[in-house]
């Protein structure tokens, strides 16, 4: 897959998310060369998953097709596309579940498709520790004007004690519903597996539906405020550093740096944003095609890794299968990630 899955989340911390879940079209890239044509294959398998009636299969169903609809379906002209239609369906049918109760509020902020009741009780409640779903409710409230209910929402953002995973989560559910299915490569491509293709797909669509959780931190937390919000950030900053995920992580650690208390605070969130980016950059070189150490790592197995231990965790040990220390030299500086 030739390091797919570090290129995406490092293209995201360099030049920003492009959000799919927000529905808002992704420009396309000018003077890029014809691409193969997923379009049938994908709607097929969109298809086959919707017609089963079941939430996570019509919410897989409808990220498929919006990945095919770019461009093609006119959102502005009133008339629902197919993944509106699916994801319409998945909210109405299983809003219990938190990664769609997740997917419903989201698309209630940037569609104003708000008939999520049930999703929002099942943030309150269910996920009442997790600092993703409370974000969420914090930036509703703040859309519809409700500055008691956004005050009571980010107390719940400062109180929660755990970070989910949104992307060992996506990748799971993702994979687990498109085996099997063939995708082209281009006809330049040098492919390494039958699978390729798809595994592109199921990490660089992953990649784009798990990025909320941030855009809405960097309108709470810009920079040190009052006394009271910095606490707050500081909590949640925290969570997301010490999270599984290799964007949250860099992404706290660099932010943690900002608001640090003394010199030894801001050392210490130094030396685990390098810890981080070390791990990045040693692990992209070995999912790009091995190096003299031995051939580039089964995929399938990588994201089975990534599901169970996450991002971080998968990286960590495909490190020490090739003998390379998970913690940089004491003079090495990062070359892949931007400073802030």
């Amino acid at each position: 897959m030739k390091g797919c899955t570090a290129f995406v989340l490092l293209f995201v911390v360099l030049f920003g998310a492009p959000s799919l879940a927000s529905g808002a079209p992704l420009a396309a890239p000018a003077s890029q060369p014809e691409a193969p044509d997923f379009h049938a294959p994908l709607l097929e398998r969109a298809r086959e998953l919707a017609a089963s009636g079941r939430p996570l299969e019509l919410l897989v169903a409808s990220r498929l097709a919006y990945s095919q609809e770019l461009g093609s379906c006119p959102r502005a002209s009133g008339q629902p596309c197919q993944s509106d239609v699916w994801l319409g369906q998945a909210i109405r049918e299983g809003s219990e579940q938190p990664l769609i109760a997740r997917a419903a509020v989201s698309r209630c902020i940037h569609t104003k498709h708000c008939d999520i009741a049930a999703a929002i009780q099942t943030l309150r409640t269910r996920e009442a520790d997790d600092a993703v779903a409370q974000l969420l409710l914090w930036r509703l409230a703040v859309v519809r004007g409700n500055d008691d209910e956004a005050a009571l929402a980010w107390a719940r953002v400062t109180q929660a004690t755990r970070y989910v995973d949104e992307y060992a989560e996506g990748l799971d559910v993702l994979d687990r519903m498109t085996r099997g299915l063939l995708l082209p490569l281009p006809d330049d491509a040098v492919q390494s597996s039958p699978d390729e293709a798809r595994l592109t797909l199921v990490y660089a669509l992953t990649a784009a539906f798990s990025t909320q959780a941030l855009v809405d931190l960097q309108r709470q937390c810009p920079a040190p405020a009052d006394a009271s919000r910095s606490a707050g950030c500081r909590h949640l900053l925290t969570l997301m550093a010490n999270s599984r995920e290799v964007l949250a992580s860099s992404y706290g650690s660099a932010r943690m740096q900002v608001y640090a208390l003394d010199a030894a605070e801001r050392e210490h969130w130094q030396q685990r944003r390098r810890e981080v980016a070390w791990v990045l950059e040693k692990a992209s070189a070995l999912l790009s095609g091995g190096t003299e150490r031995g051939p580039a790592p089964d995929m399938q197995e990588y994201l089975r890794q990534s599901v169970e231990s996450g991002e971080l965790g998968a990286m960590r040990q495909l490190l020490a299968a090739n003998h390379i220390q998970a913690k940089p030299p004491a003079d090495w500086q990062p070359t892949m990630l931007s400073s802030n």
